[in-house]
């Protein structure tokens, strides 16, 4: 399975970060995309006011099987989630299904600072890092379900590079485009980019608008939706931003 060939510049994912999480996935709810915010997925490595934006490279774990992670670990360059992490390019996200286990920590400081000096702009994981206070200090984006003290071995075992996934029960497919902020990750189809930013960031606008107008005490009748008035305010406001 493989998405659309849809090109995606870096000018369009450096707009993608004017979008908000909550707005992004209401935008891609209203074009019947029903299942892109990945659940229990939370923000454990982000600076305040740091937004993750790129495109995912997949990454997928099993439960080990000790005789084939045996082999596995004998040598240091024929592991599957080395290599996903040594084939990271420019404004790609590593994304890693770790079977959402909560026992093993898939990731640590070493292996985030390695996606972070190959330009990559964050990491997903439907399961747990080791090292988090560490991680915290790199400063590059992470997304998990928590911590563990173990690492990898002690309970998976890396199958497959860029590859369809599932993170938090969303499915994700190499190419996918994630935005993560605060309130979460939502998954965006190649496909839907485009519009969702045109979209997204004049929604975003209007409701910076209404927010000052809330703050300076109109009542939400008249100023959530604006009504026709203000919406002429709303115009001479929006050409001085």
């Amino acid at each position: 399975m493989k998405n659309p060939n849809v090109e995606i510049s870096a000018d369009l994912l450096q707009s993608l970060q004017e979008v908000s999480v909550p707005t992004a996935t209401h935008y891609l709810f209203s074009q019947g995309f029903a299942n892109v915010y990945p659940i229990d997925v939370h923000p454990m490595a982000l600076q305040p006011g740091q937004v993750m934006v790129g495109l995912a490279r997949t990454l997928r774990f099993i439960p080990k099987r000790e005789d084939l992670i045996e082999i596995q670990y004998r040598t240091a360059t024929d592991r599957p989630h080395r290599n996903a992490i040594e084939s990271i390019e420019k404004n790609e996200i590593l994304v890693i299904d770790a079977c959402s286990n909560m026992g093993a920590g898939v990731v640590g400081d070493m292996f985030t600072r390695r996606v972070q000096n190959r330009e990559g702009t964050g990491i997903v994981i439907d399961g747990v890092v080791r090292d988090l206070s560490a991680i915290k200090t790199v400063g590059l984006p992470v997304y998990c379900r928590g911590s563990h003290g173990a690492g990898i071995n002690r309970e998976l075992m890396s199958v497959g590079v860029n590859q369809p996934i599932q993170v938090g029960g969303v499915p994700v497919i190499p190419g996918d485009v994630l935005l993560g902020d605060e309130d979460g990750l939502v998954v965006i189809p190649p496909t839907e980019v485009t519009a969702l930013v045109e979209h997204c960031i004049e929604h975003d606008l209007r409701e910076e608008f209404i927010r000052e107008k809330l703050d300076q005490g109109y009542p939400l009748h008249q100023a959530y939706p604006p009504d026709e008035e203000l919406m002429k305010e709303y115009g001479a406001w929006k050409k001085r931003k």
